[in-house]
């Protein structure tokens, strides 16, 4: 069986002489950004408008992925992720993957310029947009390479962070999200 993959064949469109550019699945209008441009803004905005931010971009992601899947709930895992990763690496926001620990979702997006607050409200818009479903993101680790964000429920969002703001490292603070001993 093949893997599920992502086909980035024309998801953008570039009208030079209008000086816009599209996504193709809905036609919708996006500006490229720089990097340096949003790391600015995270430097001066509050973080409602961050949310704000993350969330929009996000959702804007996670409605892109669920155009291509079509029905979210029939596509395997393989092809749910395969999907929100392909238009999260378009949108320039980092190779997203995920991992599982145990009965944990976490996400893990390599290479991304941006904030990790800011990062996390894309994450877990794309995922809500995807999905259909709420979702929260914790994160869990951040350096210059990887990002990690634990993906649950508001509630065991804020345990985990609570028990990683007391010591824990992130890992027992999975395990004890689930049950274990830490």
């Amino acid at each position: 069986m093949n893997a599920p993959s992502f086909d980035p064949t024309h998801a953008v469109r570039f009208d030079l002489p209008r000086g816009s550019v599209h996504t193709e699945r809905d036609g919708a209008r996006v500006l490229l950004v720089p990097a340096a441009a949003l790391d600015d803004l995270v430097l001066s905005a509050p973080p409602e408008a961050l949310d704000a931010l993350g969330r929009s971009l996000g959702a804007a992601i996670g409605r892109r992925a669920l155009a291509r899947m079509g029905d979210a709930q029939g596509a395997g895992v393989e092809a749910f992720v395969a999907q929100i990763a392909g238009e999260a690496a378009v949108a320039g926001v980092g190779a997203l993957s995920v991992e599982r620990w145990g009965r944990a979702l976490v996400v893990v997006v390599e290479g991304s310029s941006l904030a990790g607050a800011l990062l996390g409200a894309v994450i877990g818009a794309a995922l809500e947009g995807a999905s259909g479903r709420r979702v929260s993101c914790a994160l869990l680790s951040r350096d210059e390479r990887l990002a990690r964000f634990f993906v649950g429920s508001d509630d065991g969002c804020a345990r985990l962070k609570e028990w990683i703001g007391s010591g824990a490292t992130w890992g027992e603070a999975i395990v004890k999200l689930h049950g274990g001993k830490a």
